[in-house]
């Protein structure tokens, strides 16, 4: 079995603060809406002033359906507001890859 992992690309201009705050009350409310949503393990910013976050799905039908429902949660939605350039790579993740940490 594997999980879908999803490698979210984009750029913003709030203050990093700001921004992880969005962030995590997105992550809280998409995970009660979608209990699918295992894991959202990493945020970097690029060199580009980009970022990339990293979230984790049961399977590629959980992250269909937490897409398709995003628009419904206003933490997401607020989050998402404040995105620009949103790119998204997707795969599979082998379950046994998953970090033991």
């Amino acid at each position: 079995m594997s999980y879908f992992v999803e490698f979210v690309r984009y750029r913003t201009a709030l203050p990093e603060d700001r921004l992880v705050a969005l962030r995590s009350a997105a992550i809280l409310a998409v995970r009660t809406a979608h209990p699918d949503l295992l894991s959202v393990p990493a945020l970097s910013r690029g060199e580009d002033g980009s970022w990339t976050d990293v979230w984790i799905y049961r399977t590629q039908e959980a992250a269909e359906r937490a897409n398709a429902g995003a628009g419904d949660i206003p933490e997401f939605t607020a989050f998402a507001g404040a995105l620009s350039g949103v790119e998204i790579t997707a795969g599979h993740m082998p379950e046994a890859a998953a970090s033991p940490l």
